[in-house]
């Protein structure tokens, strides 16, 4: 063949496509890893998340101390020791997450550092107005507002009486990634007429 350059080699077309399969099958593999593990990190996120919403209803619900003298006069549902609800509050979320003295939880998974009780609010629902009770660190504000109006901090609208908490706490992920979580509810007590 005369046409051809002498002293230029005829290149290999064949292991050009081995290549090409080998790093595009490389890269798929990676890809598909990364897909996988955002994947089960993202299952573990929604997994603490209902785990904590679990605990949070049922430490607000055993905190709803009603006023039964107000309830059996006028079937209204009223939480008129706010100091007494809130330190129920406070034991029960700590016995509910599995916390110690420090606040700190014992399963790591979940729960990798100290829990902060960040907002817990009553809300007294009697006739067409809401009493709105906050309770911080020992301090309490209590404001007022008209029945349809007030919403709690997750964008709920009250309409019976009911207690809000909100609670924060560090999240380790996968690779030692550190996130710094937030959880609310609001718990809904309703008395028969």
């Amino acid at each position: 063949m005369w046409w051809r350059k002498r002293g230029s080699l005829r290149q290999s077309i064949e292991s050009d496509e081995g290549q090409i399969t080998l790093t595009s099958g490389l890269f798929f593999v990676l890809f598909l890893s990364v897909l996988l593990i955002a994947q089960l990190q993202l299952e573990m996120f929604r997994s603490s998340s209902a785990y904590l919403e679990d605990a949070l209803a049922a430490s607000g619900l055993a905190s709803a101390v009603v006023d039964i003298r107000e309830y059996g006069y006028s079937h209204t549902v009223m939480i008129k020791h706010t100091d007494e609800a809130y330190e129920k509050y406070r034991s029960s979320l700590k016995v509910n997450l599995g916390l110690d003295d420090n606040w700190v939880g014992n399963n790591k998974n979940l729960i990798s550092g100290k829990v902060k009780i960040e907002n817990y609010t009553i809300y007294n629902v009697k006739g067409n107005m809401v009493e709105i009770c906050r309770l911080d660190r020992g301090k309490q504000e209590v404001e007022s507002g008209a029945l349809g109006e007030i919403c709690a901090p997750n964008g709920q609208e009250i309409s019976h009486t009911g207690i809000y908490s909100e609670i924060s706490f560090p999240v380790q992920g996968l690779f030692g990634i550190k996130l710094q979580a937030h959880k609310g509810k609001l718990v809904d007590i309703i008395g028969q007429e």
